[in-house]
């Protein structure tokens, strides 16, 4: 009995030490820093961090990294009330950093340096605001072109083998169309249904949602009708099926039918196709253009955050895992591009030379696409409406001008609502 009860308060005396050490809020002064990560994954992701906290920790035996996998639909309200609880997690990885923008440390004055570490991602996903480092890009996506290269061959046409080769729409459009005609294609593109897929047409055309300033919309525009015209156009042509935008239809499920000449999608779908398309040949081709090249970033963060007493360890973390090396093995376990400058063309288990032009694309892309979809508190309030209103554009209610003026209201009374927050 005494022997049980002596077991009994050593175990009680254990869990207090754990729980007088736990990570969030100030932490005690101890030889241990302990940096709790509030991590969601898509696929193997969190394995893939974990080995690379491993080695950090081996590194630094003073840190000790804790992992919290969360899912994605729970990433939020998890990391809000864990703030609330005073319990902040040290680092998170995200895709938003708008509903946490005043509670994120700012990197710049923990790393070793701010300037180089700025300067060693590339364009992409905006990560720096009013000159405060709020994260740092993990991995990084785009959006570009997939094709039917068995239906292509059989049309006879060939698709953009360079960036000096890349089409303009109209011979975009005349490909398709002849890959319909000789390839057995039914439809010549599939589009995602996705408002930020939508907008690289926006940013090819010359136009975009906001004025460089940010604080106010810059969408009715020639070039954006021009855009929306040309879409439109595709979709009354039978290029494009009715049936993803005016109806709920999956396109990656079309296109793995063999029917459809190419898919407009993103970079991710390089390994969805890899084991889900084994009835035809297909590759990855560059954009179009029409005023300019352009793709749209998206991605994930990871971020540290205010009041936990470990912001510099967490910010020196970020640092270390962001270099180069650690980040391509990262971004290479997982088929992601990267936006660190060094990792443009890394070494994929499948699809390096998909992998290549996606990151070229990101290359050829200005800062507005990543500058205006980072502001994502007003993405985020205005890309329904856009996605919405365009498909009435789609089903003949609304003209091309009267989407380009609405949604010019739309964005500047999110504006408006932003700023008197």
């Amino acid at each position: 009995m005494k022997k049980t009860v002596s077991w009994l308060l050593m175990g009680m005396l254990a869990l207090s030490t754990l729980v007088g050490c736990s990570g969030g809020g100030k932490q005690a002064d101890s030889k241990e820093k302990k940096l709790d990560v509030v991590w969601f994954s898509d696929g193997k992701e969190g394995e893939s961090f974990v080995k690379l906290a491993d080695e950090y920790m081996k590194e630094h035996p003073d840190i000790k990294i804790n992992l919290i996998e969360v899912p994605y639909s729970d990433l939020e309200s998890k990391i809000k009330n864990m703030i609330n609880g005073k319990e902040a997690p040290a680092i998170a990885r995200l895709t938003n950093l708008g509903p946490f923008q005043n509670q994120l440390v700012d990197l710049g004055e923990y790393v070793s340096n701010k300037d180089e570490f700025v300067n060693s991602f590339g364009e992409g996903l905006k990560f720096v605001f009013d000159d405060k480092v709020l994260a740092a890009p993990m991995d990084v996506t785009a959006n570009g072109l997939i094709y039917n290269k068995t239906a292509f061959d059989k049309a006879g046409v060939s698709v953009p083998q360079s960036e000096d080769e890349v089409w303009t729409w109209d011979e975009w459009k005349e490909a398709m169309k002849t890959v319909m005609e000789k390839g057995g294609c039914k439809y010549g593109l599939v589009y995602d249904k996705s408002p930020q897929r939508f907008t690289t047409l926006l940013y090819q055309s010359g136009g975009g949602l906001l004025n460089p300033e940010l604080n106010g919309s810059d969408f009715n525009t020639p070039e954006n009708k021009h855009a929306i015209q040309f879409f439109k156009d595709l979709h009354d042509e039978g290029i494009i099926p009715s049936s993803v935008w005016l109806g709920s239809e999956n396109p990656n499920n079309l296109f793995r039918t063999g029917q459809v000449a190419m898919h407009f999608s993103g970079s991710w779908m390089i390994a969805n196709y890899k084991d889900q398309i084994t009835d035809f040949e297909w590759g990855v081709t560059y954009l179009p253009k029409e005023a300019t090249r352009s793709s749209v970033p998206g991605g994930k963060y990871l971020a540290a955050f205010k009041n936990t007493g470990v912001e510099k360890e967490a910010a020196e973390f970020i640092e270390w895992i962001s270099k180069p090396e650690n980040n391509a093995k990262y971004c290479e376990e997982n088929s992601y591009l990267s936006q660190v400058k060094g990792n443009e063309s890394l070494n994929y288990a499948f699809g390096k030379e998909f992998f290549d032009i996606f990151s070229k694309e990101l290359a050829a892309t200005s800062s507005r696409p990543g500058a205006e979809w980072g502001y994502q508190a007003m993405t985020g309030g205005v890309q329904g409406d856009l996605r919405d209103k365009l498909v009435d554009v789609l089903a003949g209610k609304l003209t091309v001008d009267q989407y380009a003026e609405e949604m010019d209201g739309v964005i500047n009374e999110k504006l408006k609502e932003l700023k008197e927050q």
